[in-house]
């Protein structure tokens, strides 16, 4: 029970976490469960609770380009002042120092990346998209080399790669389906960006309610991610899964070449 309420915080640092909360969720009153961690931690939970949002805080400064003040509410924290405080108190310096310095890099990479279970709904319009089919292995980086012929697209129009948004569209479940399965790199263009036409390239994204999961790993712990992310998802009985596309909404254009480590929002459908 104490490594469920470990892992549930873990996977909910965005969120407040309170003793009462996770006394709830695994049945000990308060008291008795703060007795059990500190026991089990040899630390107060708050101090617990701080140390694992600053980790995940260097995870991410380190090794990818997120905006400290994005990764500070991805850790929890609403107060600028507050994560730099907290952060200094772990790490001996501020976030901005630390992402600079860069020390830590290779010591890092090995981590299981970031998993938010603090899931929420969208819903996508139909949206037009300029898409890039490919085949291949969902878990592999292999897959990301259709990237490549985006970017000399982007390249070839001369617009910026901020122009789009980014998306892969997954047509089956890697899981359920091995071998090669249909994955598309999809780019819609931002309200106010002109493109030529292409028909060959043009498509739609289909319309749709979606349930909405953030994360960012390396892709070599991306199986361990889809299965605990889908773990989360049917266990959630609000929702019921549709058929249909699901999407990795990409926070930035996905680099071939480097594929590990980024910012991702992955959305399942629902009805």
């Amino acid at each position: 029970m104490i490594k469920e309420v470990l892992t549930h915080i873990t996977h909910h640092l965005d969120e407040e976490i309170s003793l009462q909360d996770l006394a709830q969720l695994c049945g000990y009153s308060p008291y008795h469960l703060h007795r059990q961690l500190k026991q089990e931690l040899q630390v107060p939970i708050g101090s617990f609770i701080k140390r694992q949002r600053m980790e995940k805080a260097a995870y991410l400064l380190s090794l990818t380009q997120i905006p400290v003040a994005q990764i500070r509410e991805m850790v929890g924290y609403s107060d600028d002042s507050a994560f730099s405080r907290a952060f200094r108190d772990i790490k001996q310096c501020s976030p901005t120092q630390y992402r600079t310095a860069n020390l830590f890099r290779d010591s890092l990479r090995a981590q299981e990346g970031y998993v938010s279970l603090a899931a929420r709904t969208t819903t996508l319009p139909d949206q037009r998209a300029i898409v890039f089919p490919s085949l291949g292995d969902y878990f592999s980086k292999d897959i990301y080399k259709v990237w490549q012929d985006v970017k000399a697209y982007i390249r070839a129009a001369g617009v910026s790669e901020d122009s789009f948004e980014y998306y892969a569209v997954f047509y089956g479940c890697q899981n359920v389906s091995a071998g090669p399965n249909r994955y598309d790199a999809a780019i819609v263009p931002r309200p106010g960006v002109q493109l030529s036409p292409d028909k060959f390239f043009e498509s739609r994204l289909p319309e749709g309610r979606f349930a909405c999961y953030t994360f960012c790993c390396p892709v070599a712990e991306l199986k361990k991610t889809s299965l605990l992310i889908n773990k989360h998802f049917f266990g959630q009985p609000q929702w019921h899964h549709r058929e249909g596309v699901s999407y990795f909404k990409f926070h930035h254009l996905p680099d071939p070449q480097h594929p590990d480590n980024q910012l991702t929002t992955w959305l399942l459908p629902i009805s």
